[in-house]
């Protein structure tokens, strides 16, 4: 699945960067959410991470909220059109799944439409490899499109770009929570007029401080 994911991220990375390079620009929830994520991540000491960064929107955006920010992306076209995109931050080709980073050293995780890519069983070790690298009290924000039942979890949806599924808040939440997580937020609103008829699902996280 990676190999597809990443061969179809990097075949429209072009027109991907084309569609989403100004997506933060008219949604002011994902903006909310952003900003009080910066306001955790603040105290951290560590850079933030944006995993599955696309074409480097989020990666500028937290920079300009005070944090120093990394993206990493499984598509190295994707890749290439961040660093076009914002020069002046840094991004790297990388698996949100099996990170090169060392342990506790992360102050905040991004991850927004990425796991939406993941099989559905697979995500609980996501969020394993994700509470390895952050450090002791770092936030961690993901969104995706929700389903609306717990047994519609794992619903695959058309994506237009590579295999997608609808993912169930209250799983997340979850695995969340067993993965180690604790404050555990969920903010769900409709899809957007026009949109993809889904719900926009974000969760917000923290792993517990030392």
């Amino acid at each position: 699945m990676a190999d597809e994911v990443r061969d179809s991220y990097d075949a429209m990375s072009k027109l991907y960067a084309e569609l989403f390079l100004n997506g933060l620009d008219g949604d002011t929830n994902a903006r909310e959410w952003l900003a009080k994520f910066a306001t955790g991540a603040a105290t951290q000491s560590g850079p933030v991470a944006d995993l599955g960064c696309g074409p480097g929107p989020v990666v500028h955006h937290l920079s300009e909220l005070g944090l120093a920010a990394v993206g990493y992306d499984i598509s190295p076209g994707q890749i290439k059109e961040a660093r076009q995109a914002f020069p002046q931050s840094e991004f790297h080709v990388g698996d949100l799944g099996a990170l090169d980073i060392a342990d506790s050293s992360l102050g905040g995780i991004v991850s927004r439409y990425s796991l939406i890519h993941m099989v559905p069983s697979l995500i609980s070790g996501v969020l394993e490899e994700w509470m390895r690298v952050l450090e002791p009290g770092a936030p961690v924000l993901v969104s995706f499109f929700g389903a609306v039942t717990e047994d519609a979890h794992g619903t695959a949806f058309d994506h237009k770009v590579v295999t997608a599924y609808a993912l169930f808040p209250a799983t997340i939440a979850q695995e969340l929570r067993d993965a180690g997580f604790t404050q555990i937020e969920v903010g769900v609103v409709p899809p957007p007029e026009g949109g993809r008829p889904l719900d926009q699902a974000t969760l917000m996280a923290h792993k517990p401080g030392s």
